[in-house]
């Protein structure tokens, strides 16, 4: 085995895939794409980020600059299927406030790293 050193690159492509696969998808329901017009965007995330690394994955991804971030954890839901009952499953929202002079446009966007 050697011990070769990680060059510079290889270390900013391994935080690069972190900061891509901390953010999953945006959330595209009614509610959460009304606050659009007052520049707010909701995410899901994985559960296990914090809110600075959520801020810096978004702002290196889109290039934009984030104002503010609110996350929750959704509680489980109870669904039955006539005599089946199950859970869905929790997940991490956030809601991320970007500056005035910044926006993103999904719909207009070509394919990011995220497949949106």
């Amino acid at each position: 085995m050697s011990n070769r050193k990680k060059t510079i690159n290889e270390v900013n492509k391994t935080q690069e895939a972190k900061w891509i696969d901390i953010l999953k998808y945006p959330l595209a329901t009614e509610k959460a794409s009304n606050p659009f017009l007052k520049n707010y965007y909701t995410f899901i995330v994985d559960p296990r980020s914090d809110k600075q690394t959520i801020k810096s994955a978004f702002e290196y991804v889109f290039s934009v600059k984030v104002v503010k971030v609110n996350t929750l954890m959704t509680p489980k839901k109870l669904k039955r299927r006539r005599q089946y009952k199950g859970y869905l499953p929790t997940y991490k929202k956030v809601i991320l406030k970007l500056s005035s002079e910044f926006s993103l446009d999904f719909f207009g966007m070509e394919k990011t790293s995220l497949g949106i």
